[in-house]
């Protein structure tokens, strides 16, 4: 289950990730350098997965812009990224979202931002979405140092096409999920969308007013 679905697909100093380091894949050995990050993202429309979306009673829809600086940049995480435009969710969730995508490796991350009325609201969304979890992903939630109510899910998507990591947190009013997706064989490292994760929680807590 999504936070919310936006229109189109689909920062804690970490100096861990840089360079070619960015979205760390494993079966290939690669290594890559980042940030967080969810489709968080709404991660199902442009990353194969699907989800059932929950809503926010006092949301409403607001401008792109308005909380564009939420989001993290694509230099945040790696040079070879290229970010979409902004998108915002559907009538009735205020939040914002963004896909960033490495073609050339077939890496896909997708972050979706829900503003909450308070911090109550955005754990309890991100506490919903954890039960539904199983529709995006064959893997366990497993508890997550970001956030609020962290926690982090990896394997693949329903129909096997993809290897799917999830990432779903709160700080402050917003219910925040980073999903990554990639070739079925070379899914990223939990270490790598944690640390991405968290720099997205770092953006939120900074800009978040």
């Amino acid at each position: 289950m999504k936070l919310s679905r936006t229109k189109t697909v689909g920062m804690i100093g970490v100096a861990l990730l840089v360079g070619t380091a960015a979205v760390g894949c494993g079966g290939d050995d690669k290594e890559s350098s980042a940030t967080s990050s969810s489709s968080a993202a709404s991660s199902s429309s442009t990353t194969g997965a699907s989800g059932s979306e929950t809503t926010s009673a006092a949301a409403t829809a607001a401008p792109a812009s308005d909380y564009s600086k939420l989001l993290l940049k694509a230099s945040d995480i790696d040079p070879s990224f290229t970010a979409s435009p902004p998108e915002t969710p559907p009538a009735g969730i205020t939040g914002i979202g963004q896909t960033m995508a490495n073609a050339a490796q077939n890496q896909i991350i997708k972050f979706q931002i829900v503003i909450e009325t308070d911090p109550a609201a955005a754990v309890k969304r991100v506490d919903e979405a954890k039960a539904t979890i199983s529709t995006e992903v064959d893997g366990a939630p497993q508890s997550a140092d970001v956030g609020d109510g962290g926690f982090i899910a990896s394997g693949k998507s329903p129909d096997g096409s993809k290897a799917i990591t999830e990432v779903y947190f709160s700080q402050g009013k917003a219910a925040t999920s980073v999903e990554f997706s990639s070739a079925p064989n070379d899914p990223v490292q939990n270490d790598t969308a944690l640390a991405i994760a968290k720099m997205q929680a770092t953006q939120i807590k900074n800009n978040l007013t």
